[in-house]
C-alpha cells in the first residue's frame, strides 16, 4: 500500500503539471477560401446601393487568397439595376484587398479593398468608362472594412481556457488564425 501511494503522489503532480501546461499552448484555425466564399454569398445578399439610382448585386463569390502578397482576389456575378429606368444588366465585378486580423471582434476583416474589374454586359464604351469609375470608387468604400469571417465561439474556449485571435497568415491552404490563451 505504500508503494502504491508513494507512486501516485510522485505521479500525480507530473500529471497535472503536463495537463495544466496544455492549456497554455497555442492553438490554430483554418479557414478555407470556400469559408470565406460562403460567408461573402451571406453578406452579400442585399444589393448595395450607389447613388440611390444603382443597386449593385452581387452573387457567387470566386475567392483566391495570394500567399505571397496576403490579398485575397474575389470575382463576382453582378446585377445591376437602373432604379429610373427598371433595367437590370448582368456582369461580372473583381474585388481585392488585404486581410486583417481584428482581434476585439475576432474576425478577419477585408481592408484596402479596391474594385479591380467591372463589366457589364452589352454597356456601350462611353457609359461603360463612367459606371466602371462610379463603381470603383462607390465600391471600395461600402467593402472596405467588411467582416469576412468570425472565428466561432466554440474555438475560444477549451475546459475553462480561453483564447483569443494573435496572428493571421495566408498560405496555400488558406488562412491560418493563431489563438492564444489568455493568461
Amino acid at each position: 500500500m505504500k508503494i502504491k501511494t508513494k507512486f501516485l503522489s510522485l505521479i500525480f503532480p507530473i500529471i497535472f503539471i503536463l495537463f495544466g501546461c496544455a492549456g497554455f499552448s497555442n492553438k490554430t484555425v483554418y479557414i478555407s477560401e470556400q469559408q470565406i466564399q460562403t460567408k461573402l454569398n451571406e453578406k452579400l445578399v442585399i444589393p448595395l446601393s450607389l447613388l440611390k439610382v444603382f443597386d449593385l448585386s452581387l452573387s457567387n463569390a470566386n475567392v483566391k487568397f495570394d500567399h505571397a502578397t496576403g490579398r485575397m482576389h474575389t470575382k463576382f456575378d453582378t446585377q445591376l439595376m437602373n432604379q429610373l429606368t427598371g433595367k437590370a444588366m448582368a456582369g461580372k465585378l473583381a474585388v481585392s484587398g488585404n486581410l486583417q486580423l481584428d482581434t476585439v471582434s475576432n474576425s478577419v476583416i477585408l481592408n484596402d479593398a479596391e474594385v479591380d474589374d467591372f463589366v457589364i454586359d452589352g454597356v456601350e464604351p462611353k457609359y461603360a468608362d463612367a459606371m466602371t469609375g462610379l463603381v470603383k470608387m462607390l465600391g471600395s468604400q461600402l467593402l472596405n472594412g467588411l467582416n469576412l469571417y468570425t472565428v466561432k465561439a466554440d474555438s475560444l474556449k477549451v475546459g475553462t481556457t480561453q483564447y483569443y485571435p494573435k496572428e493571421m497568415k495566408v498560405n496555400n491552404r488558406g488562412l491560418v488564425v493563431t489563438l492564444s490563451p489568455h493568461q
